[in-house]
């Protein structure tokens, strides 16, 4: 919590001189229904407030102080240190689990309790090994039930960060086929080290997008969650079998939670629960369909400058409805969140200008290049 104040803090001095009206309306009308949720509820959720700020914060930094080719440089550091550790678990789990004990360390955070002993004894987060009845899907004769975690302390955060690393290298143009193959490339192999089945179906989608999608058509996952809804509630009604760690079963799971809301539920009144593999049902619990709806509308109506900027979108919109079936709050971890929606504030590349007192100032601090022959002097 401290290191996630620390870095939200440090991103306002580069921010409030270039705050729009446009965020400050959507940023005081966010925090008033939930403050109006609060009075209705009985008390105020601070979690929901983190999980707005790290979306507005990352893309107005992303925005106005970040550019493509930083973007490019910055991922293939991080994607680079990530694989290094990923292969340092992958091929010493006893020395690296000696270092990161991740068990312990979620259970000294209240995420776990200490049940289960061969979990316990791996060190590992509880879905860092396979179940015996579940297996590993990718690669099993090669890869044991280990599930690579990397930096991220869990398999399933690495799943998502190849899924965002995909998608930025297949949002870029035909020429910049080279930077596609990298992405993408580094994308697969985190998969599969991770065994994420979400990350590999993810991308399966975002493939899909990237040859079927042109142009104005990349606007269309704008109404993919209407259709995830319901399927989710025709699911939640009709299904009858037995809960399962696989796909079938998030999804029953997503879908009853939801057909059992209420109004007061659905507007983000009532009940608040964790709702820890149910993403949609989080996102209505914590914030109200209304607040949700609004930011969906303004994340699709924020004026794209090229397709690569469209693309990006249509990915990140594509990610965002898919994962919102399977996991409760994962779309608005910090490990994650920052990076995607730093990556789209870079891709719109529209600064806010600097009122211009800092301009002024700026230039007063700038030196005065000598002038050329029959030229006014310059600054540099």
């Amino acid at each position: 919590m401290a290191s996630e104040f620390l870095i939200l803090v440090a991103c306002l001095p580069l921010l409030i001189p270039r705050v729009l009206p446009g965020v400050m309306i959507l940023a005081a009308f966010s925090g008033a229904f939930l403050c109006l949720q609060a009075l209705l509820r009985g008390g105020l959720d601070l979690k929901a407030f983190r999980d707005l700020l790290i979306p507005l914060c990352f893309y107005w930094a992303g925005r106005n102080v970040g550019s493509p080719a930083q973007a490019d440089k910055a991922l293939r550091i991080i994607v680079g240190v990530v694989l290094f550790f990923a292969f340092f678990e992958l091929l010493a789990l006893d020395v690296y689990t000696r270092i990161f004990n991740i068990f312990s360390y979620y259970v000294s955070t209240g995420s776990l309790e200490e049940i289960t002993e061969y979990q316990r004894d791996s060190r590992l987060q509880m879905n860092g090994i396979r179940p015996p009845g579940i297996g590993r899907t990718l690669l099993p004769g090669l890869l044991d039930s280990h599930r690579v975690s990397s930096v991220f302390l869990e398999p399933v955060s690495l799943g998502n960060f190849a899924t965002i690393v995909a998608a930025w290298g297949l949002a870029k143009d035909k020429s910049q086929l080279r930077d596609t193959l990298i992405f993408v490339g580094a994308a697969v192999v985190l998969i599969v080290l991770a065994d994420s089945r979400f990350a590999l179906l993810s991308v399966s989608f975002l493939l899909f997008a990237r040859f079927a999608l042109v142009g104005w058509a990349n606007y269309l996952p704008f109404l993919m969650p209407i259709g995830i809804l319901a399927m989710l509630v025709a699911i939640g009604m009709f299904w009858n079998g037995v809960y399962g760690d696989d796909y079938i079963g998030r999804l029953a799971s997503s879908g009853r939670s939801l057909v059992e809301f209420n109004v007061a539920n659905l507007l983000g009144f009532g009940h608040n629960g964790g709702f820890p593999d149910q993403g949609y049902a989080y996102s209505f619990s914590k914030f109200g369909l209304v607040l949700v709806m609004v930011l969906w509308f303004v994340f699709w109506l924020i004026p794209a400058p090229d397709d690569q900027a469209r693309r990006f979108r249509c990915y990140i919109g594509v990610y965002a409805s898919l994962i919102l079936c399977v996991s409760g709050s994962s779309l608005f971890a910090l490990k994650t969140a920052g990076v995607v929606w730093f990556l789209f504030g870079i891709v719109m590349r529209d600064p806010a200008r600097l009122p211009e007192t800092s301009e002024k100032s700026l230039k007063r601090r700038l030196p005065v290049v000598a002038p050329a022959p029959g030229k006014k002097g310059v600054r540099a």
